[in-house]
C-alpha cells in the first residue's frame, strides 16, 4: 500500500479543519458558548499553519518554519484557553504564552538541526494536548462521563500522533529527513489525528449541549424572583436529606418562615414594593444559614428552611436568631411603613431505617399555624404544641 505523501495529508488534514469551523460556527451561532470563539480562532491557526509547513523542504527556510510552528503552537494554545473558559479556570497569562515562546526559541536555535527541532517541537506539542486532556479530566464529576471520556481520548491520540512523528524523524537513517515524507509513521499520525480531531470536536459540542441541559433543569428548581430553590427544587433537597439522615439516623430539622401581614405591605406599597422586601428577606435568610442548609420560597410570602443535622434545639436558636434579625433590620430603607416581622413552625425528625418522616411536613405547618394563631413575630416548635394530631392544612 502507498503511503500517504504530504500534498494528499495536508488536503485531508485542512479538509477535516475547514468542515469542522464550518461546524462550529452553526452550531455556536448565537455567540453566547463559552469559549467557541476560541476554539474557532484555533482551527484557524492550525489550518494557516499548513500551508507554511508546506513551502519547507528538508533544510526549510527559518522565516517559513517559525511562522509554520508558531501558528500551529497558537492554535493548541487556544484550544486549551478555550476549556479554561468554558470551565471557569483561571490561570496567569504567560503559561499561554510560554508554549509559543518555546517553539520560537527551538525553530530558531534547531534551524538546521531537524532530528532534534522535530523531536522537541512534537514534545511540545503533545505536552499541550495532554495537558488540555488533563483539564477536560478533571471536570469528571461535573459533566456525563462518555462526553469527558471522548475529549481526554480525542486529545490522547493527538498528543501519541505528534509524539509519533517526532520519533519517526529523530530514529531516521536519514541525516536530513522530511518529517513529512511519506512513510508508515507519516499515516499512523494521520490515522490518530483525524478520528482525534472529530472527537474533540464532537465533545466540544456535547460538553456545551451538557451545560446547557443542567442550566435548564437547576432553573427549573429556582424561584425567579428571589434566586432561591422553588418548590420542586424544595422536595428534591428534602427527599435526599431524608434519606441520608436515615442512613445516619440523625437530626433533620425544618422551620416553615411566615412574614406577618405581608398582604398589607403590598396593598400599601405595590407589588413591587413587596417583591423587593421579598428578595431582601431572601438574602437575610441565607446569610443566617450553614452551607448545608436549604432555603426556599414555597409560596407568595412563605420560605422553607432544611437545617441538615440540626436538633430540636439547635432548630429552635437558629430559628429564634433569625427572627431577631428580621425585626430588627432596618425596613425603612424601602420606604415600608412599619418593620416586617416573620412568624415561624418549627419540627425536628430523627431518621430511621423504617422511617419516612410523613409527618415531618405536617407537623412544621402546625406549628406555624398555631403560632399565627398565638400572637406572631414568634417562634413555635411541634414538640410545644398540646397535640399532634393531624393537621387540617396540606403542604
Amino acid at each position: 500500500m502507498q503511503n500517504l505523501d504530504f500534498r494528499t495529508a495536508a488536503v485531508i488534514y485542512c479538509s477535516s479543519q475547514f468542515c469542522v469551523a464550518v461546524l462550529l460556527a452553526v452550531a455556536f451561532a448565537d455567540k453566547r458558548a463559552r469559549g467557541a470563539r476560541l476554539w474557532i480562532a484555533g482551527l484557524a491557526a492550525n489550518t494557516l499553519s499548513v500551508p507554511f509547513f508546506a513551502l519547507r523542504g528538508p533544510a526549510p527556510d527559518g522565516g517559513v518554519l517559525m511562522a509554520a510552528n508558531a501558528l500551529f503552537t497558537l492554535s493548541w494554545i487556544c484550544y486549551w484557553a478555550s476549556f479554561d473558559r468554558f470551565f471557569g479556570n483561571r490561570r496567569p497569562q504567560w503559561l499561554y504564552g510560554a508554549p509559543l515562546a518555546a517553539a520560537v526559541f527551538l525553530t530558531l536555535t534547531l534551524d538546521q538541526a531537524v532530528k532534534p527541532r522535530t523531536l522537541l517541537l512534537g514534545a511540545l506539542y503533545a505536552g499541550l494536548t495532554w495537558t488540555i486532556a488533563a483539564t477536560v479530566w478533571r471536570r469528571v464529576r461535573a459533566f456525563r462521563t462518555h462526553i469527558i471520556l471522548m475529549l481526554a481520548v480525542g486529545y490522547l491520540l493527538a498528543g501519541c500522533s505528534f509524539l509519533l512523528r517526532g520519533l519517526a524523524v529523530f530514529f531516521s537513517s536519514l541525516p536530513q529527513p522530511d518529517p513529512f515524507a511519506p512513510s508508515t509513521a507519516q499515516d499512523v499520525a494521520m490515522f490518530l489525528s483525524v478520528p482525534g480531531l472529530i472527537a474533540c470536536t464532537l465533545g466540544f459540542v456535547l460538553l456545551h449541549r451538557d451545560r446547557a441541559e443542567q442550566e435548564v433543569r437547576r432553573l427549573a428548581d429556582l424561584d425567579p424572583l428571589t434566586g432561591l430553590q422553588n418548590r420542586r427544587g424544595f422536595e428534591a433537597a428534602f427527599a435526599r436529606e431524608l434519606r441520608e439522615a436515615a442512613c445516619a439516623q440523625s437530626w433533620t430539622s425544618l422551620a416553615l418562615v411566615d412574614i406577618d401581614h405581608f398582604k398589607a405591605v403590598n396593598d400599601r406599597h405595590g407589588h413591587a414594593r413587596g417583591d423587593e422586601a421579598l428578595r431582601l428577606l431572601a438574602r437575610i435568610i441565607a446569610r443566617e444559614l450553614r452551607g448545608g442548609d436549604v432555603v426556599a420560597r414555597i409560596g407568595g410570602d412563605e420560605f422553607c428552611v432544611l437545617l441538615s443535622g440540626a436538633s430540636p434545639e439547635r432548630a429552635a436558636a437558629v430559628a429564634e436568631r433569625l427572627r431577631r434579625t428580621v425585626a430588627g433590620h432596618d425596613w425603612g430603607c424601602l420606604g415600608l411603613a412599619a418593620p416586617l416581622t416573620v412568624t415561624i413552625g418549627l419540627s425536628s425528625h430523627r431518621g430511621g431505617a423504617d422511617d419516612d418522616g410523613a409527618d415531618f411536613l405536617r407537623l412544621a405547618d402546625m406549628a406555624l399555624l398555631a403560632a399565627k394563631e398565638m400572637a406572631r413575630d414568634m417562634v413555635l416548635h411541634a414538640d410545644a404544641l398540646p397535640s399532634r394530631r393531624t393537621a387540617s392544612a396540606e403542604f
